[in-house]
């Protein structure tokens, strides 16, 4: 049974999945749009974390932040640097402290520290068991994905 806080937690983090997602849609620069595909990436594992399927989450993040860089290296070589951006080092300390301070009273007022378990230990030959006999498919696609997406990152990277 899922408490009304975990609920709540899970209403949020899809309401921001669904903001990032209007983010990559919308915005015209395709580095910031990446980087929100990134954001909506981990906002999307967190919901499927939340749901209950961490293995599947790691993999979302694998893979949507493996792609946002891809996405952000493939646009920024072929499309330069041309644009001018201003520095503003106050604007961006002031919304690291505004995120720092949310998170922080979402915490001690939500009783998201009670949550908290420790890490327990990890036993590795469980692990390489369940991926080399269960999920042997997933694993060959996840790493013939991420070897293409490596060897295309270095291709680009030896035009430049």
């Amino acid at each position: 049974m899922v408490s009304s806080l975990e609920a709540a937690v899970l209403i949020g983090v899809a309401g921001l999945a669904t903001l990032f997602s209007m983010f990559v849609v919308r915005h015209r620069d395709m580095v910031y749009s990446s980087a929100a595909l990134a954001l909506v990436g981990l906002s999307t594992a967190a919901v499927v974390g939340l749901l209950g399927f961490p293995l599947v989450a790691v993999f979302l993040v694998i893979v949507y932040v493996g792609a946002a860089v891809m996405f952000i290296i493939v646009s920024v070589s072929m499309l330069g640097g041309g644009g001018r951006e201003e520095w503003d080092e106050w604007r961006g300390l002031a919304a690291a402290a505004a995120a720092f301070s949310t998170v922080t009273l979402l915490g001690f007022i939500g009783g998201l520290w009670q949550l908290y378990t420790p890490p327990q230990p990890v036993n590795l030959e469980t692990i390489a068991l369940v991926l080399t006999r269960d999920l042997y498919p997933v694993v060959i696609v996840l790493a013939a994905g991420l070897a293409a997406t490596i060897l295309e990152g270095i291709a680009i990277a030896r035009r430049r």
